[in-house]
């Protein structure tokens, strides 16, 4: 049964251990909406829920990394890693449930196996806390405990509200959607007043690994 918080005070005390605020995440979720906001019907479908993902990441690197946290892209995975290395996060769009505490949300699309091994290190570190003591070397945000940013848009009469929660992962369901939860904070909803709204797309970042080898 996962840990739900989602009492104003609850949350911003358990966001503060992180190190993180709901002030700051809602900054970043709101320029990066902004940004989203510019494209146009003649924009390919897919482009303002990429903008989206990658300008949340970028605004959440930008407001955390003068604080001490690190960015790293193990994988292609891009985290953003605290300041004591002991844990990292990303972001990812989610399904209809996402944000509401009595709902069980799952990422909105598959992930590929770079996201899906993430979480299973989640699973061993939650259930083993000496597995990932390893002596061998690793890329910086590998081998710690990877929270998820997930979202949702939902578009309403007035514009578009944004659900959001910061989740702990600790394992995937059969067809690669991440789906179990050890931890969730649930965060305020944003309403975006006369914003275009969100158009269901197919999201490139379903996850898909490309492996590249060398010729000869």
């Amino acid at each position: 049964m996962a840990v739900i918080l989602a009492e104003g005070v609850q949350v911003q005390s358990r966001l503060a251990e992180l190190g993180l605020s709901i002030e700051d995440i809602e900054e970043a979720l709101r320029r990066a909406e902004a940004e989203r906001n510019f494209c146009t019907d003649l924009d390919p479908v897919s482009l303002p829920g990429n903008i989206f993902w990658g300008r949340t990441v970028r605004f959440l690197r930008e407001t955390y990394i003068p604080k001490g946290w690190r960015s790293a892209s193990p994988s292609n995975v891009p985290l953003l890693v605290a300041p004591s290395g002991d844990f990292a996060l990303t972001a990812s769009s989610g399904s209809k449930e996402t944000g509401f505490a009595a709902l069980i949300p799952s990422t909105r699309y598959s992930k590929g196996s770079a996201v899906v091994q993430r979480v299973e290190t989640n699973r061993q570190l939650l259930l083993f806390p000496d597995y990932g003591a390893e002596p061998e070397p690793q890329d910086v945000g590998d081998g710690i405990p990877t929270w998820f940013l997930l979202y949702q848009h939902v578009n309403t009469s007035d514009g578009v509200r944004l659900h959001a929660e910061l989740s702990l992962p600790n394992d995937t369901g059969n067809r690669g959607k991440i789906d179990s939860w050890h931890e969730r904070i649930i965060l305020p909803s944003i309403d975006f007043e006369g914003f275009a709204p969100f158009v269901d797309d197919a999201d490139s970042q379903s996850g898909i690994d490309i492996p590249v080898e060398r010729l000869g």
